[in-house]
Order: structure tokens, then C-alpha cells, then sequence
């Protein structure tokens, strides 16, 4: 969920600081801040601060006619890679697109790939997991396979999301059952390309369908659960796992920006947020606010390399949406 190492960090520890010691020092992974994109098709966020209860909105702009987003990923230059599942099932028809800055679409990759989820770029590689694989893209659209389902502890049922820390260690969620929940787990990739397990039902029964990931938290995975809606962080260290939040349904996307956690359910079409700089007197996180609702299908978010969009792949709409956040 994700991805960049540590941008803006500064400003954000800075106003961090109230933040008791139950969340420690912050490092941001996803949330980009080097210079201002200007997509063509998004307009000036309005100054209203009434709350978004549906997606009807003259500030959403999107970009239409994408099969089956599943994830977005922002470059630092304001390029966003988008995985484009195409027909669900169906081997072949997956693709990696490109949009620019002034809002043009580019196919990156059409061929070698079959359903195309979490995105993470490295350089100029993109790694992309589809079904029981994750592969390396190249921009000039060269597929090849990285990890195979013998490269993993166990067969992989249904790899997910993507991300990385600040220690180069790769983190690839496999949902496991995810039409029914369980059998899921969160595999590590060393820097030799040695995958283990970091956590599943071992560690804690309540792990059924790892979904989306996000490092921001140093010293930490946070990830979210498709089959409960449960909001989980795992200490790196020792491999304590804490349940944060729940109510998220059938949780998905899961990105950093600012002070605020971004949660996507994609079951029920709901976008959630958490101010991570409240916390409740006992030390736990403040309550969610539901942000918006009406989605289809919402999932892997991102934020624009501006701070100033959450992008959202609507899978079941077909197309990217750009909801102002600020």
C-alpha cells in the first residue's frame, strides 16, 4: 500500500510530535512531495469544508474506460502506474498503464500478464503481482517473472498488494480464500529474493485475507484484512501483531497522507479515514470517519505526488477517480 521511502518526512514528524508513544517515530512510504502535478482533468480543490457522503461530486474527475483498475501507484515525478486487470479470470488480457501528468494514458505492458493487482516501482522496474506470481515490468514493456509459487513457502492463492521499507524488505499480501476469508498470509522478500512468511494465522487467528500494506510506520507493517474489515500493524522486530481498528468490511486500498490513513472497502464501496494524531485515552486509535461512500469496487489507492488527490482505482466502473484532499 505500498511503496515510496520516506518523502516530506520533516514536515509531517514536525507535526507529529503530539502523537503519544504508542506510535513511536514515523517514517512515511507513501506520500510523495517533490514538485506540483497539474493533472489537466482535475479542477482546484473547493474551499467548502462540508463532509462527502456520495462520489457525485463537481470536484471528482476521472479517467474512464480502464477494464478492472486494481492499483495505482505514484511515481515522485507525478507519473501514476495503474494495473488494469481486464476480464477477471481470464490469462492474457492484463496490462500496465501509465498516466502522465497532463492526464494522457500510456500501455507501458499488454502482454505476459494475467490479473494484475499491487504495484510497487523500484527504480525502473515494476513489480506486479498477478494471481500466483509477481513479475518485473520494464517500461519498455518487457515481462518476466520474479517470484514463481515455488519461490514461496507455501503455493500462493491469490498474491495482492505490494510494498517495501526503508530496509529494501519486500512485503506481498496473499488474500488466500478470498471469496470465503482464511488461508491468507503476508510473505518477506529479503534482498537475495529469499520469501518467508512474516505472519498468518500462526501468529495470530484473526489474520484470515491480508489485503493492502503500507510502511509509513517505521519499524512496523500495518495492513488491513479483506474478510473482516480488522485494521492490523505487526512489529518487525518480533512479529507482535495488534489489531488498531475494524468495521472496514471488506477492506482493501490502504495509503498514508499527511496525519490521515486512507482505507478503502471494497465490498461495500466506502472510503474511510483516520486522523493517526488522535488517540483515544487509552492510548488506541481514533474512531473512523467515513469520508465517502457510493464507490464500485474502490481499491489499491494512492496519493498524486502533490499531496492534493487520492487516486482510486474503481474497479467496477472501470476508470481512476481523483477526490481532492485538500
Amino acid at each position: 500500500m505500498k511503496k515510496h521511502l520516506s518523502k516530506s518526512i520533516f514536515a509531517v514528524e514536525q507535526a507529529m510530535t503530539c502523537l503519544i508513544a504508542k506510535f513511536g517515530a514515523l517514517k512515511i512510504s507513501k506520500f510523495c512531495s517533490v514538485g506540483i502535478v497539474s493533472i489537466f482533468l482535475l479542477q482546484s480543490c473547493s474551499d467548502s469544508n462540508e463532509e462527502l457522503t456520495n462520489i457525485e461530486s463537481d470536484e471528482i474527475q476521472s479517467i474512464e474506460g480502464i477494464k478492472m483498475p486494481e492499483s495505482a501507484f505514484t511515481m515522485r515525478d507525478g507519473r501514476i502506474i495503474v494495473s488494469e486487470i481486464g476480464e477477471f479470470g481470464k490469462n492474457g488480457d492484463g496490462k500496465i498503464l501509465q498516466i502522465a501528468t497532463d492526464g494522457s494514458v500510456k500501455v507501458i505492458a499488454d502482454s505476459g500478464l494475467n490479473d494484475p493487482k499491487g504495484i510497487l516501482v523500484e527504480g525502473s522496474t515494476i513489480y506486479v503481482t498477478d494471481n500466483d506470481e509477481v513479475k518485473k515490468v520494464s517500461f519498455s514493456g518487457k515481462v518476466t517473472k520474479w517470484l514463481g509459487p515455488s519461490d514461496f513457502p507455501r503455493k500462493p492463492k491469490f498474491l495482492n498488494d505490494i510494498t517495501i521499507d526503508m530496509n529494501t524488505m519486500i512485503y506481498i499480501s496473499d488474500s488466500g480464500d478470498i471469496k470465503n476469508g482464511g488461508g491468507g498470509a503476508i510473505y518477506r522478500v529479503d534482498s537475495n529474493g529469499k520469501v518467508s512468511i512474516l505472519v498468518d494465522q500462526v501468529n495470530d487467528p484473526r489474520i484470515l485475507s491480508p489485503n493492502g500494506l503500507t510502511t509509513f510506520q517505521r519499524g512496523y507493517l500495518t495492513f488491513n484484512d479483506f474478510a473482516n474489515g480488522f485494521l492490523f500493524r505487526v512489529r518487525l522486530r518480533d512479529l507482535e501483531v495488534e489489531k488498531l481498528s475494524e468495521g472496514f468490511g471488506g477492506s482493501d486500498g490502504l495509503v498514508y497522507s499527511g496525519i490521515n490513513l486512507y482505507i478503502s472497502d471494497w465490498k461495500n464501496g466506502k472510503l474511510w479515514k483516520i486522523d493517526i494524531s488522535k488517540v483515544n485515552e487509552d492510548g488506541s486509535l481514533s474512531d473512523p470517519e467515513l469520508l465517502k461512500e457510493g464507490f464500485m469496487g474502490i481499491a489499491d489507492m494512492d496519493v498524486t505526488s502533490d499531496g492534493k488527490y487520492l487516486v482510486i482505482p474503481e474497479m467496477k466502473a472501470n476508470r481512476i477517480l481523483f477526490l481532492p484532499l485538500m
